[in-house]
């Protein structure tokens, strides 16, 4: 058991494990837009869905930038200040987001929720990684903590949004608020008021790179979301946008690179494995952004609510167990991490086949449980392995530096621009469908003829769905050939030497693979 906990020494070890855990999975789940309610906020502001889209997508962008500063903060405040201030400050903001109508400060609030909760979540996490892994084995610290993490956030989501079904869409901030003013009461009670040896300043942070960091990544979250609504590249604000997101990005390299204390190590992104890790990541957040597709067709041809979608959502926990079992024991046993890692894209080329498949008029939402538990499988498997292999051999000030960024590609960019580009085929792909469809009709020649424009338009919602979900199905193709062609550390010089003999005709009898 963990005996360095940030607990007062009077109380006891098991109710230092529960106390961790009612502290860390509410502050894993707080948030200034729960993504199973984001039609709701919508609806009841009167607002765009891109708005409620960029305020979740801030908060995972305020996420990235705070980890810029985190061991500081964490080695220059106490324990029960940090969890403490936190968690009211968290109460604040989550109040302020069920009382607001403005989407502005739905987006400030949520940037600053993100940006402020990884303050104590680190605090938890640490006892965690030392109570499940005391050696430092990263493997087993993943395959344990992402199923954990990802399940509770599928649970969280169920009940948020039952809370909006049965009440409105405030209920699931209040209810945050309140959880926080509770945790803000444990750590004032329990936490003990030590600190570390000695105190690390923070006029050694470098504010500028954190400016020039959110500013990029949020120029760059504009771009990507607003893309469909603004009519594309032919808006000057998209433009101006991907334009000041990269340029300050370049600033942020530069600056970076010529300072003496680096808040980011960009030579982490000179490593072969962190540059495949992040292709990867990108490949699976088109795969998670196709999310769109079915969310359109439940919602938009079978009449389904939230609370419904949420509710099928719940059958990728299985399959997030299995991923987590099979990499504890994967890992245990040494297995090799390019069949894993396939498995996953796998699983998600597979859900997205029977997507494919059940697509029709009338189908009973039960039916896709079953492909759900592939994408929780899928959802897990590349969670775990793909972030296991990105932090292979690196040290901890390179960490650091590196999760800035891959936690922002994961999370945001990967799954906001498989978004955009879902959202440009399914868009391209409707229009396509709508112009087939007329060439075989005339309203002049219909009675009534504007009353079968509603099936028209659904016929082509379920055709451009069909037509993007297709070729997410072929895309595993070049995934699998990137894949196999990868070492992942493990380059086999005497395979290929075997190889080379037996195209040029020699024997290769008696050799072993």
């Amino acid at each position: 058991m963990y005996n360095k906990a940030p607990f007062a020494s009077w109380v006891p070890k098991p109710l230092m494990l529960l106390l961790i855990l009612i502290i860390m999975f509410p502050m894993m789940t707080v948030s200034g837009v729960y993504i199973s309610v984001i039609t709701d906020i919508s609806g009841a502001m009167a607002t765009y869905t891109e708005y409620i889209s960029f305020a979740n997508n801030a908060g995972t962008i305020g996420m990235g930038c705070s980890i810029m500063i985190l061991m500081r903060v964490k080695m220059r405040f106490r324990t029960k200040e940090i969890i403490a201030t936190s968690a009211i400050i968290l109460a604040i903001l989550s109040y302020m987001c069920g009382t607001t109508d403005s989407p502005i400060v739905l987006i400030g609030c949520s940037f600053l929720i993100g940006f402020i909760k990884m303050f104590p979540m680190i605090e938890m996490m640490l006892p965690v990684m030392f109570i499940i892994a005391p050696t430092g084995d990263r493997g087993k610290f993943y395959a344990i903590f992402y199923p954990l993490s990802i399940g509770f956030g599928q649970l969280s989501a169920y009940y948020f949004s039952a809370m909006v079904f049965n009440g409105s869409w405030q209920t699931p901030y209040l209810f945050m608020s309140a959880i926080m003013l509770v945790i803000a009461v444990i750590s004032l009670i329990f936490q003990h008021n030590q600190r570390f040896g000695f105190k690390m300043p923070l006029y050694q942070i470098d504010w500028l790179s954190l400016v020039l960091a959110a500013t990029s990544f949020m120029s760059i979250n504009y771009f990507l979301v607003f893309m469909k609504q603004q009519n594309w590249f032919h808006s000057p604000n998209i433009i101006t946008s991907l334009i000041i997101g990269l340029g300050l990005f370049i600033i942020l390299i530069y600056r970076q690179n010529s300072l003496k204390r680096k808040m980011i190590d960009f030579t982490a992104f000179k490593k072969k494995n962190v540059i495949h890790a992040t292709i990867l990541l990108f490949v699976l957040g088109l795969y998670l952004a196709s999310t769109s597709v079915y969310t359109q067709y439940t919602m938009g041809v079978l009449g389904y609510n939230n609370l419904i979608n949420a509710h099928t959502n719940l059958w990728m926990i299985p399959g997030i167990v299995i991923a987590g079992i099979l990499a504890f024991f994967g890992f245990k046993n040494k297995w090799y991490i390019k069949y894993y890692i396939a498995l996953g894209f796998v699983c998600f080329a597979l859900h997205t086949l029977s997507l494919y498949l059940i697509i029709q008029p009338h189908m009973d939402i039960s039916y896709l449980e079953y492909s759900m538990v592939l994408k929780g499988l899928g959802m897990g498997t590349l969670f775990i392995g793909l972030w296991y292999y990105a932090t292979l051999n690196l040290q901890m000030n390179e960490m650091m530096g590196m999760m800035v960024v891959l936690i922002i590609v994961r999370s945001f960019l990967a799954t906001a621009l498989g978004g955009a580009i879902i959202g440009w085929a399914s868009y391209q792909s409707q229009w396509q469908s709508l112009n087939d469809i007329s060439i075989y009709l005339d309203s002049g020649e219909i009675p009534n003829g504007m009353a079968i424009y509603q099936n028209i338009s659904l016929n082509a919602l379920m055709a451009s769905g069909k037509i993007v979900l297709g070729t997410l199905t072929w895309l595993i193709v070049p995934i699998l050939i990137f894949i196999a062609t990868h070492s992942y550390g493990n380059f086999n010089f005497r395979r290929v030497i075997l190889f080379r003999k037996a195209i040029r005709g020699n024997s290769i009898k008696g050799y072993k693979f």
